[in-house]
């Protein structure tokens, strides 16, 4: 179910492989009316395509929300994207940056799910103290 929620990591391939099918279906759902319909398309398909769109919109937010989870960045980063520049460059950023290596506070790493963080270092008592250092 992390295709349609925001909890969970995603690395780039999977990321990649999913925003690059939803722009597919969008394309479809954008030709399909145009193809059925030559001269006039009937409102109530033009309003499914419509709600297709939103559909999809969507799913490809929720992927970029994985994907910055993947790179330990909280989803308030998506807003960044509204900026006309700067989303070109952190979608492309998305795309070849290498997400953390090991757990994050979003989750396991989805590469490495066997990788744990380090244990804490040992706590050195001298003795005669009951308190450690």
């Amino acid at each position: 179910m992390a295709f349609f929620t925001g909890a969970g990591r995603l690395r780039r391939r999977g990321y990649f492989c999913r925003v690059l099918g939803l722009y597919a279906l969008a394309l479809v759902v954008y030709a399909l009316p145009g193809w059925l319909y030559a001269m006039e398309v009937p409102v109530p398909v033009a309003l499914l395509a419509l709600a297709g769109f939103v559909v999809i919109f969507y799913l490809v937010v929720v992927q970029a929300l994985l994907r910055l989870h993947d790179l330990n960045l909280s989803s308030w980063w998506s807003l960044v994207m509204l900026l006309p520049v700067v989303s070109y460059i952190l979608g492309a950023g998305l795309q070849f940056v290498q997400g953390t290596v090991g757990p994050n506070r979003f989750g396991l790493d989805p590469k490495r799910p066997y990788l744990l963080p380090p244990p804490p270092p040992p706590m050195i008592v001298p003795p005669g103290n009951t308190e450690p250092e």
